[in-house]
């Protein structure tokens, strides 16, 4: 029957998701800690009219996107810890159903699709997150969702309505996307010249793309640089965050170019002993002190910050070992010891991290190779080059990269497809009759 042989994959999969998942919440009973209980506590405080602060104080440091969206599930479901780790699956199946679209019109083949969605749904460390608070999970379904709007825009005949409404949908995606973490705000852009420069599209399109997206994007995003405003007296587009990200990773203290913590005394005295976790008092004013004197290291020792670009981009895209830590931490809490599950699967997520991460890698070279290259760029490389120029900037951490990783699915089969079909005969011919 065609409707059931339609329906055989999506059963699968959503079968092979829920018992990988629910598998390892029901092993794993982790008691939030760190960002994950401010986010929580944040969530608490907008469901009980307290507004977004701490203490009292109005805040903006971090984006207001995922303890909003918690205090939105918690005013009908309860505010429960287990509402928002159900909020994790939902949000991740959205994110697959995505990668399924973008991976299909990447690579031209269904099949292709398919095999990358299954990566995605068996990767370890998108599996391990499912048990955390973190805004990495709602940030990738939002990326994804516009990311899929915008690449097909690109398809769409400009005559047709959906010329406009397709990028306006993108701009709502990743106006949502951007507040919940800033750096989503300019991969639209990102994206777009780099299909110009493939010539994927002509400039005329893509600045009519580019505008209709971006004016929906700030729109999305005006309230809040309004509410920002009124109570902090700034117009701060979305948070107040950008100075002391860029000084952590741009300081006389920091050799590895990563998140230092411990900090060492001198970066707390430089950074007028704040505490990311409490009320920041001169909020915004510290955010422009600490802009200005990352900017300053960086004009002063050049030679120093241009060294530390590889150490952040080993940051970004090495193992993230942080959700198990913080699972065995949290399930501690909880009265649960989960250190032997810990150390069995944390050799088998390594070895399918860079599985995954070294198709990426390998992508610049093998270029000519791959059946639809610029395609394959578009939905993909560019994302991730995006966002790894970013941490370059910045400072490196793996969970940066936590919701990139489904497109690393998609490089990892468009290199293999690539692959079979350059390869000599009698193999193209098996990979073509298969």
């Amino acid at each position: 029957m065609p409707a059931l042989k339609n329906l055989t994959f999506p059963l699968l999969a959503s079968a092979l998701f829920l018992a990988t998942r629910l598998g390892w919440t029901l092993a794993v009973d982790a008691a939030p800690m760190s960002d994950q209980l401010w986010y929580f506590q944040r969530a608490v405080g907008l469901l009980n009219g307290e507004g977004y602060a701490i203490g009292g104080s109005p805040t903006a440091f971090w984006p207001v996107g995922y303890p909003a969206f918690l205090a939105g599930l918690f005013a009908v479901f309860g505010a429960h810890v287990e509402v928002a780790k159900l909020a994790n699956l939902v949000v991740s199946a959205v994110a697959f159903v995505f990668l399924f679209r973008i991976a299909r019109r990447a690579t031209g083949s269904e099949i292709a699709a398919k095999v990358a969605v299954v990566l995605a749904v068996l990767s370890p460390t998108l599996i391990f997150y499912t048990e955390l608070l973190y805004s990495e999970l709602l940030f990738m379904a939002l990326l994804l969702a516009g990311l899929d709007a915008l690449l097909s825009s690109l398809d769409t005949p400009n005559a047709s309505l959906r010329s406009w409404h397709r990028p306006a949908l993108a701009g709502l995606c990743f106006g949502l996307a951007a507040l919940v973490k800033t750096q989503a705000l300019l991969l639209p852009a990102a994206v777009l010249g780099a299909a110009w420069v493939l010539r994927r599209v002509g400039l005329r399109r893509a600045i009519v793309v580019g505008f209709a997206l971006h004016a929906a994007c700030l729109l999305v995003m005006a309230p809040w640089t309004i509410r920002n405003t009124l109570v902090l007296g700034e117009p701060v587009l979305v948070s107040t965050n950008g100075g002391f990200n860029l000084y952590m990773g741009n300081n006389p203290w920091n050799r590895w170019g990563n998140y230092m913590w411990p900090a060492p005394a001198e970066f707390t005295a430089a950074t007028e002993g704040m505490n990311i976790l409490e009320a920041i008092p001169d909020e915004v004013g510290l955010n422009h002190r600490l802009n200005d004197a990352a900017l300053a290291y960086i004009r002063d020792n050049p030679e120093q910050a241009l060294l530390r670009v590889p150490r952040k981009l080993d940051q970004f895209f090495r193992f993230d070992t942080l959700p198990l830590a913080q699972a065995e931490i949290g399930a501690k809490r909880n009265g649960q010891d989960i250190h032997a599950l810990v150390a069995a699967v944390t050799p088998v997520a390594e070895v399918w991290h860079w599985a995954m991460i070294v198709p990426a890698f390998l992508f610049p070279f093998l270029f000519p190779l791959i059946a639809r290259p610029r395609d394959t760029a578009l939905a993909a490389f560019v994302p991730i080059g995006y966002f790894a120029a970013i941490t370059g900037v910045f400072f490196g951490e793996p969970r940066f990269n936590l919701p990139l990783l489904p497109l690393y699915t998609l490089l990892a089969v468009s290199l293999v497809t690539g692959l079979t079909r350059a390869a000599p005969w009698p193999f193209a011919r098996a990979g073509r009759n298969a």
